[in-house]
């Protein structure tokens, strides 16, 4: 059996808010940015069409060095990109994350782990897309990508594996505004 294909669609609507600072370098302020959801949809084992909501983070503040200013950052322009692979090794770098792991977009735009409270917990990103919520919340996105996809792999390391070097998930970027630079009120 082949795997069934999985459909993501980052929105380009605020839906809320997250705490963040300037990554990889902080420059001693913390920021708010916006949060989006992203849409997961695909076929169950019953043949039925599945769909669920995701909070993410797709902006982040980026300082590229000590002597540089912050910008915003991430991919605003509608765009779609096949996922590359899945990245069983990646850690977040800005938290102490417990969920591991991150689907490659391109290059270093990856989606992994996010805040499971994104005001209360300070994630950064130079524009990766963060799963928030939980606690688990990325393995619970993971489990359903995983429910969607049709894999038979027995061990959950080699289903996420299977997924991601198949070409049978995407992500749609919606065309949004990148959001001011916004310092969070002390």
């Amino acid at each position: 059996m082949s795997l069934r294909y999985i459909k993501l669609t980052v929105g380009s609507t605020p839906i809320g808010k997250a705490v963040t600072w300037s990554y990889p370098n902080h420059d001693g302020n913390f920021y708010v940015i916006p949060t989006y959801d992203m849409h997961v949809s695909g076929t169950n084992d019953s043949g039925r069409v599945s769909t669920k909501i995701f909070e993410v983070i797709r902006f982040g503040v980026h300082r590229r060095s000590t002597n540089s200013n912050v910008t915003v950052v991430g991919l605003a322009d509608p765009q779609t990109h096949t996922i590359g692979k899945w990245i069983g090794s990646y850690k977040v770098h800005s938290y102490q994350s417990k969920e591991d792991g991150a689907w490659q977009v391109y290059g270093n735009y990856l989606i992994h782990d996010g805040p499971d409270n994104p005001m209360a917990e300070a994630y950064a990103t130079a524009g990766c897309i963060e799963v928030c919520g939980g606690p688990k919340g990325f393995v619970i996105f993971n489990d359903f990508i995983v429910s969607l996809s049709g894999t038979k792999k027995a061990a959950r390391t080699d289903k996420l594996s299977e997924i991601g070097g198949s070409g049978k998930m995407s992500i749609h970027y919606l065309a949004a505004s990148r959001p001011p630079l916004q310092k969070r009120s002390p």
